[in-house]
């Protein structure tokens, strides 16, 4: 069978990129009975090291608008050698193809948070998500949550979906080594963590606010951030400096995925304050290197942190410390969580993910 692959997120993407890798590392385990090409556009050299045929593509807002508005008068084929296609993401080039094809769909935010958007990104998000569903053969998500949602907005048959959780890509056996990591970073000894692009519902601000009701306390505890600046990011620092902790939290930019699990291993705990998550990856990357959760309790998020986690309200700066100080001072409580969160990371492996794309690409074909 050829299976054409688009792989078009980068790194800006967030959460989109990381899902394509962890989605690719599952394909890898399909090699002698799939032949997948992946389809990546110009510029795009994220995806070479799997080691995949890849073709090139053109890709721009511009051409993603008129591939999106020609859909409906010329209905080319984008993908003549291909059987069957899979999208880790919503891509207008799904509406130019006869071949049939499942994509994931990540999340609605738009129909929560419509502040968040603009008018134009509002309506570029219905009017795609609306015509690839229709053609789609296949959907998938990775949680229960984003499947009821697209059954309530778009009237999608249940039947036609599938939920599917993707594993963390953490590679703890090529992780370098938390001694190193902690030198580098000039990490202190005790901090929460918290990787997140500077979005505004990732709540940065209300995460700041938390933590400056714990400084006093606990004085040696820190709050170590990544991502690019960008975004929220100077509103959210420009907080920081009016509430004097300037040396107690720290932003140290993009980090690459071998130092990650070092990152998790030094934490105290990870906390995930977001307003809105479809799936906080992580929360999974937490669970694997045996780091205590404490994280929002909205949306999926407690579908997926289970009993392996601290819930708190990210309206309230008051719950989210309350979640916070727990995991300070209660040692046997990290212990606990540390454990559940491993015996929930069990199961899910890219072996497993592999079998649930080799039982859908069974089911469009």
């Amino acid at each position: 069978m050829k299976v054409g692959v688009l792989a078009v997120a980068e790194p800006r993407n967030g959460g989109t990129f990381q899902y394509t890798l962890s989605f690719l590392q599952a394909c890898a385990h399909l090699r002698g009975e799939v032949d997948i090409t992946l389809y990546c556009p110009w510029g795009n050299e994220h995806y070479k090291s799997f080691g995949f045929n890849i073709r090139r593509i053109r890709s721009s807002r511009i051409r993603d608008l008129a591939l999106a508005m020609l859909a409906g008068i010329r209905r080319s084929e984008l993908f003549p050698q291909e059987d069957a296609l899979l999208a880790p993401t919503c891509s207008p080039r799904l509406l130019h193809t006869r071949r049939p094809f499942a994509f994931t769909l990540h999340d609605l935010q738009e129909r929560y948070y419509p502040e968040y958007f603009t008018s134009t990104q509002r309506w570029w998000r219905t009017h795609l998500y609306s015509r690839v569903l229709d053609r789609a053969t296949r959907v998938i998500c990775e949680s229960n949550f984003v499947r009821s949602d697209i059954e309530r907005f778009f009237n999608v048959d249940p039947g036609r979906i599938t939920v599917v959780p993707a594993p963390p890509i953490l590679a703890m056996d090529d992780a370098a080594a938390p001694t190193e990591v902690q030198q580098r970073y000039k990490l202190p000894t005790q901090y929460f963590f918290y990787p997140a692009q500077f979005w505004r519902h990732k709540n940065h601000l209300r995460l700041v606010e938390a933590f400056s009701l714990l400084a006093r306390d606990f004085p040696d505890c820190c709050l170590v951030l990544t991502g690019r600046r960008g975004y929220e990011f100077d509103h959210v620092f420009q907080r920081v400096r009016q509430l004097g902790l300037a040396s107690r939290i720290r932003h140290i930019g993009h980090v690459s995925q071998d130092d990650m699990p070092a990152l998790y291993t030094l934490a105290t705990a990870l906390v995930v304050p977001s307003l809105f998550e479809s799936v906080s990856i992580p929360i999974f990357e937490a669970f694997r290197c045996g780091t205590p959760v404490c994280a929002s309790a909205i949306q999926a998020l407690p579908e997926q942190v289970g009993d392996a986690g601290i819930l708190f309200d990210p309206s309230s700066a008051e719950s989210m410390a309350a979640a916070m100080r727990s995991i300070l001072t209660d040692e046997a409580l990290r212990d606990e969580l540390c454990r559940r969160g491993r015996e929930r990371i069990t199961s899910l492996t890219h072996q497993r993910f592999a079998e649930d794309i080799r039982s859908i690409l069974a089911r469009i074909t």
